[in-house]
């Protein structure tokens, strides 16, 4: 009777309530205990790398002395992990007996040896007095430790070499048929306080804390924003076009690292045409909207709100941090674009063009629904065989031509997709069409990157023209059997979370590039690092993912807003 009744008074009780705040409270404990070893961890790492940064660090070096005419001096400053920062100074051409100072420019480099090499160029010839170097002192600045001076007489115990000579060692002779000179650090320099790491560490793991306890990833944008298809279009297709995107702007990236991969032009070609193809959709689901002015002025704010934010960030970062204010001026009217940032005046221009193509192609959409296409066809192929000499795009080096026919492209797609290919497919047709974007997908890439084509392709894959009809041809494709199969090759998470972030992941894949480069050889002192490796390659995905995800989320993002279903002017 005892335990029947204490049974139904835990129901009474509401029993299945009380054991589900007990799991609800060790949820969230467990939940703490996991944030609070993460950030734990953190710190531990912070505390290391700030410690080690901080402590034996070469801001400037300078050297007191007489130098052979001529002479070359090297510095260099390796670091516990073998990584190595050099600089090069020209010592001059005075006489031998003049003295001078000479030195670096600010290194900050983490220093466990420092090595001064001095050398003659190659078919410079001195006599042998001339061969000698004179040091009076060497001024090292340390950021955190103060200034450390060598003085000609302890010179000898701080660096070792066999070609000091002289009474005392304070001499240095510049032997062999190179002339050159070794010295080599033997006593470490002075570390800074470990209050440098200690305070920077505390405040670096309190930010991460708070941002652990109160800020969930997949609230940042660039992950919430996979989840945005079925609000401004279908989930399906939203996540084939971020696919296809992805893998252009990864295309570039590979094409830039990777060894033996040439598929930029692929990548371009694709960008271009889903520009076209993604700007044209709703004056495509909607003919009468681009008649009305309102409705032209909210397309070419909302194309301002998306590029400029982050290009012009991007522009003061890259050449207005570096005084180039010459560059910045022209890059910001669009005068020029920069290295690899060329197709921004080609996008820019077609922003301002579209709005003229879709009043004539909405007035023949009226007419027949096949004349959109059709003079669209024509005018791609028109503009290539006969203004493709005409460059007026400048980028710092060359003259580009002006790509119109790859956004007209992604016009006619837009036309074709929304409004010819909406209807039931045959059986045949569904089983065939998949199989063909694959074929077309994997060729138009081998066949634009380590592959080389057979000679019958050349003029099918090789010209620009080419690379756009094929892009044209995956996106109809794509979008058509977005609900087969296919979305798990070309709609994959990785394509579709890099398409999302696009923009920013274009236009930061060069810093990513330099960054994993500098990170192989000057930190971590990998023998044989190239800026073109594999390993170069996937230090530059995961660093231009990584500065990506916070630009897109922080820049582009507040700038710019989506909306339901057809009301949107689409994202490119």
């Amino acid at each position: 009777m005892t335990i029947v009744w204490h049974i139904g008074l835990a129901s009474k009780l509401g029993y299945n309530r009380w054991f589900g705040s007990i799991r609800g409270s060790l949820s969230v404990t467990i939940r703490r205990f996991t944030s609070s070893l993460i950030v734990l961890c953190v710190a531990l790492a912070v505390f290391y790398l700030l410690h080690w940064y901080f402590g034996a660090t070469v801001g400037r070096l300078s050297i007191e002395g007489k130098f052979p005419p001529g002479a070359v001096l090297q510095v260099q400053v390796k670091n516990a992990f073998g990584g190595m920062r050099t600089e090069t100074i020209a010592l001059g051409d005075q006489a031998i007996n003049v003295k001078k100072r000479v030195g670096t420019t600010r290194m900050n480099a983490p220093a466990a040896s420092l090595a001064l090499v001095f050398s003659l160029p190659k078919g410079v010839t001195l006599p042998n007095p001339q061969r000698v170097v004179n040091i009076y002192n060497v001024q090292i600045e340390q950021p955190f430790a103060g200034l450390t001076v060598v003085s000609k007489r302890t010179l000898p115990k701080f660096f070792a070499s066999q070609q000091f000579f002289g009474k005392n060692d304070d001499f240095i002779s510049l032997k062999g048929e190179m002339g050159s000179a070794i010295l080599v650090s033997q006593t470490e320099l002075p570390s800074a306080s470990i209050a440098w790491a200690i305070w920077p560490a505390v405040f670096i793991c309190l930010l991460f804390a708070l941002v652990v306890r109160n800020h969930r990833l997949r609230d940042l944008p660039a992950f919430k924003d996979l989840l945005l298809g079925p609000k401004i279009s279908s989930r399906t297709e939203f996540d084939a076009v971020n696919g296809l995107r992805g893998l252009a702007a990864l295309l570039v990236l590979f094409s830039h690292a990777a060894p033996g991969f040439e598929a930029v032009n692929m990548g371009i070609a694709l960008l271009f045409v889903i520009s076209g193809f993604l700007l044209s959709k709703p004056f495509v689901l909607d003919s009468q909207r681009i008649f009305r002015w309102d409705t032209i002025e909210r397309y070419l704010v909302k194309r301002i709100k998306r590029i400029l934010p982050m290009y012009y960030t991007f522009i003061f970062i890259t050449y207005g941090l570096a005084y180039e204010f010459d560059t910045v001026v022209r890059n910001v009217l669009f005068i020029e674009a920069s290295g690899h940032l060329w197709p921004m005046t080609q996008i820019f221009t077609f922003y301002m063009c579209l709005p003229l193509v879709l009043l004539v192609t909405s007035w023949l959409w009226r007419q027949h629904r096949w004349l959109p296409v059709i003079v669209l066809s024509v005018l791609a192929v028109i503009w290539h065989q006969l203004f493709s000499d005409w460059k007026p795009y400048y980028n710092g080096r060359f003259f580009k031509e002006f790509y119109l026919y790859a956004f007209v492209f992604g016009v006619a797609g837009a036309y074709l997709h929304y409004g010819l290919l909406r209807r039931p497919k045959p059986a045949w047709v569904g089983a065939f069409g998949p199989w063909l974007l694959i074929a077309l997908t994997f060729m138009s890439i081998a066949w634009s990157a380590p592959v080389q084509p057979p000679v019958w392709a050349h003029v099918l894959i090789k010209p620009f023209f080419a690379k756009c009809v094929v892009s044209l041809a995956m996106i109809v494709l794509c979008l058509q059997f977005a609900d087969t199969w296919i979305k798990y090759l070309l709609a994959n998470p990785v394509f579709r979370s890099v398409g999302v972030i696009g923009f920013s992941f274009y236009l930061l894949h060069g810093i990513g590039i330099d960054m994993a480069y500098a990170l192989q050889t000057q930190i971590l002192g990998l023998s044989g690092a190239s800026e073109r490796s594999w390993m170069t390659t996937a230090l530059a995905f995961a660093t231009t993912y990584l500065m990506a995800v916070l630009t897109y989320s922080y820049i582009e993002r507040p700038f710019f807003g989506y909306r339901e279903r057809q009301s949107n002017v689409g994202k490119a």
